[in-house]
């Protein structure tokens, strides 16, 4: 492999590509191409909002959030497209809708008014930089903002940390290092142009069998279809 029979026969920069390689078939295990995530690419979080703050942050870790948050005690969210819903649900028109003069354009006039306060029935999702720009922070906003404390729990999708360590374990259920990750692994280094193995087509078909394997776990429960119902004869 790349002219040497271990990883450690391989030069210090090499042997970082490797790690790069492994670390990218971690993440596809968590958020593979097609977007169809197993189960355990998903974590429960619970973010606590109050009167003085309508926005809780999420681990850097998450990439979205999946089902629909429950804020504990009253119910589910609906969702907001982002700031932009919020701005339009504080403004009120102060004018009807008419064409300004000698423009032929149908545009209201709004004026923005104070945030509603009360028990929160919208949320929106967005990140920002943090930290002198060395994370991407996501960040969960309610609204109305709340009028006391209140828990969301929110079920997000996330992506591993990195493997940067000899000691470092794949968060992964039961044997699917092997039968997936290290796969998949396999198939992305050797599309490093220095790999000098005959083996190249076996190893990437064998990647792409683990892909398949991968879309197994989608859901835990398999259904093998649906229970039909039918009538007795006779009635």
């Amino acid at each position: 492999m790349l002219g040497a029979e271990g990883v450690y026969d391989l030069p210090k920069v090499d042997q970082d590509r490797i790690g790069i390689f492994i670390n990218q078939a971690y993440r596809e295990c968590y958020a593979p191409v097609d977007n169809k995530r197993a189960m355990w690419a998903q974590q429960e979080f619970k973010l606590s909002f109050d009167d003085s703050n309508h926005y809780a942050e999420l681990p850097p870790e998450v990439v979205s959030v999946d089902k629909i948050p429950v804020l504990e005690g009253e119910g589910p969210l609906s969702p907001m497209k982002g700031p932009e819903d919020e701005i339009r649900a504080r403004s009120i028109f102060s004018s009807d809708f008419r064409a300004p003069s000698g423009r032929g354009l149908n545009f209201p006039n709004y004026t923005e008014n104070e945030p509603e306060v009360g028990r929160p029935v919208w949320y929106y999702l967005d990140s920002r930089a943090k930290d002198g720009d060395t994370k991407v922070i996501p960040r969960m906003f309610l609204y109305p903002y709340p009028d006391k404390e209140y828990t969301v729990t929110v079920y997000a999708n996330v992506v591993p940390k990195p493997l940067d360590d000899d000691l470092d374990e794949p968060r992964l259920p039961s044997d699917l290092v092997w039968d997936i990750l290290f796969p998949i692994a396999q198939g992305k280094i050797v599309t490093d142009p220095r790999y000098n193995g005959a083996n190249k087509e076996f190893l990437l078909r064998n990647a792409e069998e683990a892909k398949k394997r991968l879309r197994n776990y989608i859901s835990p429960q398999k259904h093998k279809g649906s229970l039909r119902l039918t009538k007795r004869v006779g009635y």
